[in-house]
């Protein structure tokens, strides 16, 4: 067993899955955009939006990237230390 979190373990299925929660987020507003942009352009902002994505999840699950995140920005960070007095484990 790793130490690493699941996101960088298994990359490729991380952005799937970050890519499938964006498009049942956008799912509502396909209607808004092809009336106010047409199918084509509505199709080519969705997928600009899908493939960025699943580009920048990709690379936050990079081991660099989630090692600099854990130091820097541990709030975006896949897994962090624990903070006393944070959770609801430390409660019990």
């Amino acid at each position: 067993m790793t130490d690493e979190p699941t996101q960088v373990q298994h990359p490729a299925r991380a952005a799937v899955r970050s890519t499938a929660a964006t498009l049942v987020g956008l799912g509502p507003l396909v209607p808004l955009l092809v009336a106010n942009l047409g199918q084509t352009r509505a199709a080519i902002v969705l997928a600009a939006a899908l493939a960025g994505n699943a580009v920048i999840t990709r690379v936050l699950a990079l081991p660099e990237v989630e090692a600099w995140l854990q130091r820097a920005l541990p709030v975006l960070a896949a897994t962090t230390a624990a903070i006393p007095g944070r959770h609801r484990r430390d409660e019990q």
